[in-house]
């Protein structure tokens, strides 16, 4: 049996229609949202509006995904007859940083690391598929920086937080020109070891970065993930440094065509873990963004799947009255 003969009538009606929902909340009366997620075909659009629901979906555009966002908000606002004024929330599920990833289009990072420590982002945890092929392929992701854009860092914090070798800060100013002079790099991760106690080495190299080389993004793992085990920590910051750039260019531009067009919604993002957070804080943490797009879709189909339950409990309890 198909799920759609499981749905009640209104679930089935036709998605560019009206739907009225039976929104119990009297909060809601007043309330107007819309939500967007962007496919690999089509951008979908839906805007609540009070108790009705109005959905519409345009054409997506890989080269920059804004544009459809952008495109799909002017459409759905002349199919709800809604005034730019009269939203008050804008929740998006993004494939961006995902995308970046997967087709590793992401920036040119270059990693630094206690000194000693440059090769962790490639030995992992040592679990191997095929432990004895000498030509098997890396199962780590070497690729967001080679070897050669890894560099040690003269410092050292102890387990228990203690400063036990200072930090050499003309010997990160002389890494740093070399990741930009030699390899060109626009994002730099930083994690040293037992920076979740004490990130003063981290932190301090994030500043001599900017003050020194302020066209280059410094990430800094005690931001990004402050707790141990260098090497999760270090692909969390790396990634995160890697697709920084693309996610905050992605956002600014869709914030800033908003404003301009007279929207002062809240601009809000699904989070990996499917919660929401608000575009500030996505670009501070592109990191919690990347399966933004697949977390939505699964809340998506276990609401579907609730309300389908929901409504054949109320039939079979209305059938078992009758009788």
């Amino acid at each position: 049996m198909r799920l759609s003969a499981l749905l009640p009538e209104e679930m089935k009606k036709k998605r560019r229609g009206r739907i009225k929902p039976e929104i119990g909340r009297r909060d809601m009366e007043d309330l107007c949202e819309i939500g967007i997620d962007v496919g690999g075909t089509f951008t979908d659009v839906v805007c609540r509006k009070g108790r009705e629901i109005f959905s519409t979906k345009v054409t997506s555009t890989p080269g920059d995904p804004a544009i459809g966002v952008l495109e799909g908000i002017k459409k759905i606002l002349a199919t709800s007859k809604t005034k730019h004024g009269e939203i008050q929330r804008i929740a998006h599920g993004s494939t961006v940083a995902l995308n970046a990833i997967i087709e590793r289009k992401g920036v040119m990072t270059g990693v630094l690391m206690t000194k000693g420590f440059e090769d962790t982002l490639a030995l992992g945890r040592q679990n191997r598929s095929e432990l004895y092929n000498l030509f098997a392929d890396p199962e780590t992701p070497e690729f967001l920086a080679p070897r050669r854009m890894r560099i040690g860092i003269n410092e050292r914090i102890g387990a228990d937080g203690r400063v036990i070798k200072p930090l050499d800060e003309e010997q990160v100013k002389r890494g740093v020109k070399k990741l930009k002079e030699v390899y060109g790099v626009k994002a730099i991760a930083i994690c040293y070891l037992h920076s979740y106690k004490n990130p003063s080495h981290e932190l301090r190299t994030k500043e001599i970065i900017k003050q020194n080389f302020p066209e280059i993004e410094p990430v800094v793992s005690c931001e990004v993930d402050p707790v141990f085990r260098e090497y999760e920590r270090l692909c969390l910051t790396a990634f995160d440094a890697y697709i920084r750039s693309l996610v905050c260019e992605y956002l600014n531009k869709i914030e800033q065509e908003l404003a301009s067009s007279g929207i002062q919604a809240r601009f809000q993002l699904i989070q990996s873990r499917g919660g929401i957070t608000s575009a500030h804080l996505g670009r501070e943490r592109p990191i919690n963004l990347v399966r933004s797009g697949p977390a939505a879709g699964v809340i998506a189909a276990n609401f579907v799947g609730q309300s389908a339950t929901s409504y054949m409990e109320e039939q079979k309890r209305k059938k078992n009255n009758l009788i």
